[in-house]
């Protein structure tokens, strides 16, 4: 089983037997997400890769697969991860502790640094991570929480980050939104 995240725009090429779970609105931290909104979907294999590609790369759009873990469940809100390594060893720590922060929040995860495979486009991160949440308030106050502020510093300081927290379907909740903003212009600044 394998995750496809793409730009939502890819939607209408995706092939038979590749179900989108999550395709809502999103907000972006770190650095900005490189091919605009996302879709994540559940492929079993990567047996249409090929076909995939083409047509996706005629299209201009950006895809990667991972290699999943877990099939997905009943929560409301996707946080993707796309990282550019450039120190491993140093991030081992981040690796080791964030399994236990992450549960903690009620996050499941989906894909965890498993295989990535560029489909289409110039942004095939070096490793991924899909996470479930309840809801993307959830998911939210994982990352801005206390338990995960040391860890997110040592994933920051050996990796290119970028991450996206998506509502499921639809919207996210207004109060979110202006909250993920909020802490987003308050990480700016502190940089």
């Amino acid at each position: 089983m394998h995750y496809l995240i793409a730009n939502k725009a890819a939607a209408g090429s995706l092939p038979a037997g590749c179900r989108v779970i999550a395709d809502g609105e999103m907000a972006s931290f770190e650095l900005p997400w490189t091919f605009g909104a996302p879709l994540v979907a559940r492929m079993d294999d990567l047996a249409e890769l090929p076909t995939l590609r083409a047509k996706l790369s005629a299209a201009g759009h950006n895809a990667f697969a991972v290699e999943g873990v877990a099939e997905p469940g009943a929560g409301q809100a996707v946080l993707v991860g796309g990282h550019i390594m450039r120190d491993m060893q140093g991030f081992q720590p981040y690796a080791a502790a964030v399994p236990a922060v992450v549960q903690r929040f009620g996050g499941r995860f989906l894909a965890r640094g498993g295989t990535v495979t560029g489909v289409a486009g110039p942004f095939v991160p070096q490793r991924v991570v899909l996470t479930e949440y309840a809801d993307a308030e959830t998911a939210l106050a994982w990352y801005t929480s206390d338990a995960y502020a040391p860890l997110l510093k040592i994933r920051l300081a050996t990796t290119e980050a970028r991450l996206v927290i998506m509502a499921r379907s639809g919207a996210l909740p207004a109060h979110m939104r202006e909250i993920a903003a909020t802490y987003s212009r308050a990480a700016a600044s502190s940089s």
